[in-house]
């Protein structure tokens, strides 16, 4: 049985990761069912992590603790952060 076209179309990107790095996220990754990564499991894994980072949120929480800009941050979805900025409002 073939497999569908995918109505996305996909690049490629090569990407030269450290080996550390290559070595921790193959482990993550890993399925015993299987006995190696599945096939996918990159792509699904980097892409949904940089669609968190693009349609997510950074909120500098300085205003709220007195500390200097940029050293305690939140990073979250838009709406999460949104929440936590009106909580902290609040108070």
């Amino acid at each position: 049985m073939s497999r569908r076209k995918n109505p996305i179309p996909s690049v490629l990107l090569n990407v030269a990761l450290p080996m550390d790095v290559h070595t921790r996220l193959s482990a993550m990754l890993y399925s015993d069912l299987e006995g190696r990564v599945p096939l996918g499991a990159y792509k699904e894994y980097f892409t949904r992590l940089l669609r968190e980072q693009m349609d997510g949120r950074t909120l500098d929480l300085a205003p709220f603790l007195g500390t200097p800009s940029g050293a305690f941050t939140v990073t979250g979805s838009a709406e999460a952060i949104n929440a936590l900025e009106l909580h902290l409002k609040e108070k």
